[in-house]
């Protein structure tokens, strides 16, 4: 039938069109999924890479732990060589003696002392070096 051709012809062109459509689609599809792989690649590249900044800083942190303890401990065995030291070094005007409490603000007073008039604490500057030279012994 001449009637039949046209309407083959015509479906015929449709699901050309449609397939073409669809392999498009298809083609973006494949293009974005491509995209979005390489985005993926890039982002576990950055995780990897953080969680080896992220374990460095875990070790640092660590050794900066043990470090302060060391410190803390020398502190402390300092604060007591420098009470049992000055314990017979009476701040002038009050008569304060250091105790491991008072060890800090006794220095910082002592030295503001000596500091604010140098000449007129002569003999605590000599008591002082005594002392000082004695802990370094």
């Amino acid at each position: 039938h001449p009637t039949s051709l046209p309407t083959s012809h015509s479906c015929f062109l449709d699901n050309g069109l449609i397939s073409t459509a669809r392999e498009a689609e298809l083609r973006q599809l494949r293009k974005s999924n491509m995209e979005f792989e390489e985005r993926n690649a890039a982002l576990q590249k950055h995780v990897e890479s953080m969680r080896t900044a992220v374990e460095k800083l875990e070790v640092d942190v660590i050794q900066e732990r043990s470090r302060n303890t060391v410190l803390q401990q020398h502190l402390e065995t300092l604060r007591q060589a420098l009470t049992t030291s000055f314990a017979g070094v009476p701040l002038p005007g009050s008569g304060e003696t250091p105790t491991m409490e008072t060890i800090d603000s006794y220095m910082n007073r002592l030295h503001g002392i000596i500091m604010a008039n140098p000449q007129e604490n002569e003999n605590l500057i000599a008591t002082v070096r005594d002392v000082v030279n004695r802990l370094e012994r």
